[in-house]
């Protein structure tokens, strides 16, 4: 009764002081209040402190080893039970859990297999989704992998939509705008767990984080996710926008190294929305050809209903044009291929 009475006294301590843990050059102080933890069996708790611990002092390779030692050993420890558990009660919360274990020792592919068995045991429970959000969440920030980081957003986004206050979904999703610099979002997503779970370390961890970056201009996660990538935030001004001269019907738009809109023909949308969608529609083709090997993004054309639009890499950045007519695509192709007589500014 002694040790437990004891771990509840330093317990209680350690919810009252966890804002001093984590304020900076407490690193030391952290470990010794986790391995502490440890010591009387509280190993779930210590993961969960030091967890936060690595959000707040990130990058801290120390807290890292010695987390991802903890999580290993527990992991260990479960995966017997957890096996037994889908085995003899089988149930989409039992296959969320052994996948989590199984991603903890290194098996990615028997955790996505059970994962997904989750989801399909029951849809609409949002564990199976974390789980899997979890793994490509870990690789986005071990590997500084996009396209992991863009899979973790779609699981995440599903399982808050099956259960909108659901305390690990919320965790997750708000590390995750955090990775991409987005602190108004992420402490927009933390608010209804400030109020639920106040003292929680990782909510205390990730809530002070949002006050260490300046805040994004963009709503656009797929721009946020480019601003990630290239380190570059485009900037788009009206006043220093220079004129592109086109035939009549067509609208222009010129953007530089940056991604950011400088040009556009008199007539041309130049409203901060399209400015964004069009430098997500740059940064995501210049990334993407060369991943699937196809090389240097050169030119696109896309049809539609609302005529056509073609785009042209060059050397400064890319211009992108616009006719209404489908019919012109022809005389565009050439009229954009060709020198334009070069009056634009760069």
């Amino acid at each position: 009764m002694g040790i437990i009475e004891s771990w509840m006294k330093n317990s209680t301590r350690a919810e009252k002081n966890h804002s001093q843990l984590f304020t900076p050059g407490c690193e030391s102080l952290l470990l010794e209040a986790v391995r502490d933890l440890d010591q009387v069996g509280e190993r779930l708790v210590a993961i969960q402190l030091l967890r936060a611990g690595t959000v707040g002092f990130h990058p801290w390779d120390d807290g890292e080893a010695v987390l991802e030692q903890l999580q290993r050993s527990r992991a260990r420890e479960a995966i017997a039970d957890l096996q037994d558990a889908v085995e003899l009660n089988y149930s989409a919360s039992d296959a969320a859990q052994l996948s989590e274990a199984l991603d903890r020792l290194g098996d990615t592919a028997g955790a996505t297999l059970w994962a997904r068995a989750a989801i399909q045991e029951d849809p609409c429970n949002p564990e199976g989704y974390l789980a899997i959000a979890r793994t490509y969440l870990r690789r986005f920030r071990r590997d500084e992998d996009s396209l992991a980081g863009l899979h973790a957003l779609r699981y995440l986004t599903k399982a808050c939509q099956l259960q909108t206050v659901h305390s690990e979904c919320l965790r997750s999703l708000a590390m995750l705008l955090l990775l991409l610099k987005a602190p108004l979002a992420a402490a927009k997503v933390l608010r209804p767990l400030r109020k639920l779970v106040p003292h929680d370390p990782m909510v205390l961890a990730l809530n002070s984080l949002t006050s260490r970056f300046p805040a994004e201009n963009t709503s656009n996660i797929q721009e946020l996710f480019l601003r990630w990538e290239t380190g570059t935030t485009p900037q788009h001004s009206i006043d220093n926008m220079t004129s592109i001269p086109c035939p009549e019907g067509v609208d222009a738009w010129e953007l530089d190294e940056s991604r950011s809109l400088v040009a556009t023909s008199s007539g041309a949308n130049q409203s901060g929305d399209t400015a964004e969608l069009l430098s997500v529609l740059a940064g995501t083709l210049t990334r993407a050809t060369p991943r699937m090997g196809l090389g240097e993004f050169c030119k696109v054309t896309a049809r539609g209903r609302s005529g056509v639009l073609i785009g042209r890499a060059e050397s400064s950045g890319m211009i992108f044009c616009h006719s209404s007519r489908n019919s012109v695509e022809p005389s565009l192709s050439r009229w954009l291929e060709g020198d334009r007589g070069r009056e634009m500014s760069r």
